[in-house]
């Protein structure tokens, strides 16, 4: 499967256009989606609206998704937010303009070159980016785990030589 983060939407038109691959699509009606502020489900469709998101591209070609999504009503008493917007799994995020996968190549192009060096890799890979935005890619990924050394000391490569003890 070529889009496995689809799977959870409606897929309406696959077009090539300009050299983009489109894919529109649209979230499942009947489907309940989880309001995270309060943690209640909503199935009352307050309205639609559109997103567009960039996703990882297919054969150097750039993949935009015109995804639409439905703004739902939070039926919750205790909830200050009366509608919220529905947000699919591994495609979308809040304010998002990027698939979590597209933002983990940008992420990882950075952690190994510089940031204008994926800009200028990006063009050919078919990921229009800025230097600042794979700046900003990078400084979001979490820190990694360290772990505190077992042994402090040094040990002599030499036969004949006990570890640990100084040259003579």
């Amino acid at each position: 499967m070529v889009f496995p983060h689809l799977v959870t939407v409606l897929v309406e038109h696959v077009v090539v256009e300009s050299c983009v691959l489109r894919i529109t699509a649209s979230t499942k009606d009947g489907t309940a989606a989880v309001y995270p502020g309060c943690g209640e489900s909503s199935k009352r469709v307050h309205s639609r609206y559109g997103r567009r998101i960039a996703d990882a591209p297919v054969g150097a070609r750039p993949v935009l998704i015109e995804l639409s999504v439905r703004r739902l009503f939070c039926d919750s008493s205790g909830c200050a937010r009366v509608t919220f917007a529905e947000q699919v799994d591994g495609l979308t995020s809040r304010y998002g303009r990027r698939t979590p996968v597209l933002q983990r190549v940008i992420g990882a192009l950075g952690v190994v070159l510089a940031a204008r060096a994926v800009a200028r890799l990006g063009l050919l890979l078919g990921i229009a980016v800025s230097r600042m935005t794979v700046l900003r890619a990078v400084m979001a990924l979490p820190e990694p785990a360290w772990t505190g050394p077992r042994v402090l000391g040094w040990t002599s490569s030499r036969p004949g030589r006990a570890a640990g003890t100084a040259p003579s």
